[in-house]
């Protein structure tokens, strides 16, 4: 199957199908043509065809996770009501803080990596640059920064309950490559870019997403501003 043909499987276009499939049930349960309870009752099946809709077509890694995960919850929430296992979601909620804490530690990796990288000019604020490196943290509460560096080297930023916004507009990178690692909870961060940046999603969304409305390098061969980290229940913005 081409690209072409491929694109009309997106994960949007399956979960639309899945809503009509879904009043077409509750439609012909009304004309008692079928029982609506009875079919969904398996209800969790949407889950994994969603799920496999996702994965197989994204392609960056925190797409394909999140695809995964509504696979395995919908198998298991299946397996539940055929009564092969006993499983309840909710007794699952402190995966989340184990994935909000491997973020953590995978971040601490990356700054360990970035050191190594440029030991012979550190990534962090030095005296006469010193906002190369952005690390800020929103507990709470708010945060603003205007960055203006001339050889911007990515961050880390978290949000708990609280919001960033931070303005790239007047920086500029040496390299073609940086990464922000970001981990938001419950919260927001908005993120201004200088036009002909690009911008690569790989942060592992739950129950949030990113809305990139910047404006890349029509050629394509713009700077890579690469999102990294993992949003739960909160957004990001990015915009020129």
């Amino acid at each position: 199957m081409n690209n072409k043909n491929m694109s009309f499987l997106s994960s949007q276009f399956v979960f639309g199908i899945l809503i009509i499939a879904v009043g077409i049930i509750f439609m012909l349960d009304n004309l008692q043509i079928i029982d609506a309870g009875t079919v969904l009752y398996f209800w969790p099946t949407l889950l994994i065809v969603f799920g496999v809709s996702k994965a197989a077509q994204s392609t960056n890694r925190s797409g394909q996770i999140f695809g995964w995960i509504f696979i395995a919850v919908g198998a298991l929430m299946l397996l539940d009501r055929m009564d092969i296992i006993n499983f309840r979601i909710w007794d699952w909620w402190p995966v989340i803080l184990i994935i909000v804490g491997v973020n953590f530690l995978r971040g601490s990796r990356s700054r360990f990596q970035m050191k190594t990288e440029f030991s012979s000019q550190p990534p962090f604020p030095s005296a006469e640059d010193g906002n190369s490196y952005i690390r800020n943290t929103a507990l709470m509460s708010g945060v603003k920064r205007i960055i203006t560096s001339k050889d911007f080297r990515g961050g880390e930023l978290s949000a708990l309950m609280g919001g960033c916004e931070v303005d790239l507009r007047d920086a500029e990178m040496k390299g073609s490559q940086v990464v922000i690692d970001v981990n938001i909870i419950m919260g927001g961060l908005e993120l201004r870019i200088p036009t002909g940046w690009t911008v690569v999603v790989e942060t592992t969304p739950i129950m949030g997403g990113v809305e990139d409305r910047s404006y890349p390098a029509k050629d394509g061969t713009g700077k890579r501003l690469v999102l990294t980290g993992t949003i739960i229940m909160g957004g990001i913005e990015v915009k020129n």
